[in-house]
């Protein structure tokens, strides 16, 4: 018996160490089509439209990443993608995508089935970025430009992450985007892309926000919008807060405030006559990075007028950006619902089935505090001298 036990552990000693250093799911990547991106529209007869970046490597000494573009339809997403097979050559391989790209005519019939695909295939990944295209189609966002140049998708992801420094469009993940539609008191958003003029060339840009209600596109709202949202969110990680001349005596000459910090605290509130109120505190922390004139507003009273303009400007801008998305579209995408579920649940119980209609007409009480913390290189404004 010891024996038998011996030869058992012998074999146990020479085969575990083959199973752990196999490669159970290996592929040769001359074999796959790496996916770096896909754009999706609606193709003939109610079919699925495709198009997908490949990302190809040419071999030798000095290798170069390419892109090449493919479009293929299909009954269903999943059919499109195996279509793509007969044009690509090869079998597409989607753990390394970073964008998918839905077009607004597919956002505004839903996307559920439009996701379906990406959340259950064991290739996909739960971290790639979703667009919504504001022009006539997704395609045209992965075709803009010349063959062969960068890889675009490589290239939108930055973007996104770029973002931070402007606040202008959210960043939404696949995972966060479901999460969002399976909700409760919370409307889905992410951002849209566009192509945009510049410098005689057209190019992609990232800028805004699209509202969805279940997963069905509602709407836009623009990049500055998009920041007043984010302020109300507490997700602003950077960006400016811009004072203009308003023609007042007393106005404050143009500066730029750039953002180093910001909280923003949602608190709900049950009013004496049992009706709900939103309370909004935001206190945000800038620097002085631009003056467009050359009042004093690095002094002690000229940054506290500074600070008071700020303020009050932040303040009107969070009211008005409530009140559109209150009347245009009925969307809770700020989380208000979400947030009286979390601290008054018996409260959310009561109105949950009718929140929809309670928020459009949602009381909400917004105070904003700006702190100038220093002027950046230089202490008093620039001057001409005579």
């Amino acid at each position: 018996m010891k024996t038998i036990r011996m030869i058992l552990l012998a074999l146990l000693v020479f085969i575990i160490p083959l199973i752990t250093a196999s490669c159970w799911n290996y592929r040769e990547i001359d074999k796959l089509g790496v996916v770096a991106g896909v754009a999706i529209d609606r193709g003939k007869d109610g079919k699925y439209k495709i198009t997908v970046e490949i990302v190809e490597v040419s071999g030798g000494k000095d290798s170069k990443t390419e892109s090449r573009i493919i479009t293929a339809e299909g009954k269903t997403i999943f059919d499109a993608v195996r279509n793509g097979i007969s044009l690509s050559g090869k079998r597409l391989y989607w753990s390394h995508t970073k964008v998918v790209i839905i077009s607004r005519q597919l956002a505004v019939d839903g996307v559920i089935q439009v996701l379906d695909w990406f959340n259950r295939d064991a290739e996909t990944r739960a971290d790639f970025h979703i667009l919504v295209s504001k022009g006539e189609s997704a395609k045209e966002v992965l075709e803009i430009g010349e063959k062969n140049e960068d890889v675009k998708s490589f290239d939108l992801e930055y973007m996104i992450e770029n973002q931070r420094s402007l606040s202008k469009a959210p960043q939404t993940e696949i995972w966060e985007f479901t999460n969002e539609l399976a909700a409760q008191g919370v409307a889905a958003v992410v951002p849209a892309i566009e192509l945009y003029k510049t410098n005689g060339k057209v190019v992609p840009r990232i800028m805004g926000t699209a509202i969805f209600k279940e997963d069905k596109l509602l709407g836009f709202i623009d990049g500055e919008e998009t920041k007043d949202m984010l302020f109300i969110q507490n997700e602003i990680k950077g960006g400016l807060l811009i004072e203009q001349e308003d023609g007042a005596e007393d106005a404050m000459p143009s500066v730029s405030l750039e953002v180093f910090n910001s909280k923003t605290k949602v608190e709900p509130t049950i009013l004496q006559d049992g009706s709900i109120q939103m309370n909004i505190n935001t206190e945000t922390i800038v620097a002085i990075d631009e003056i467009g004139g050359s009042e004093n507003v690095i002094d002690e009273e000229g940054r506290k007028k500074l600070e008071q303009s700020a303020e009050e400007t932040l303040k009107t801008r969070i009211e008005s950006l409530i009140k559109k998305v209150q009347s245009e579209y009925g969307a809770d995408i700020f989380g208000f619902g979400a947030k009286l579920r979390e601290d008054k649940p018996k409260v959310w119980a009561g109105v949950e089935n009718r929140w929809e209609d309670i928020f459009k007409n949602l009381q909400v009480k917004v105070t904003t505090k700006v702190h100038i913390r220093n002027s950046a290189m230089m202490a008093k404004p620039l001057e001409v001298g005579d």
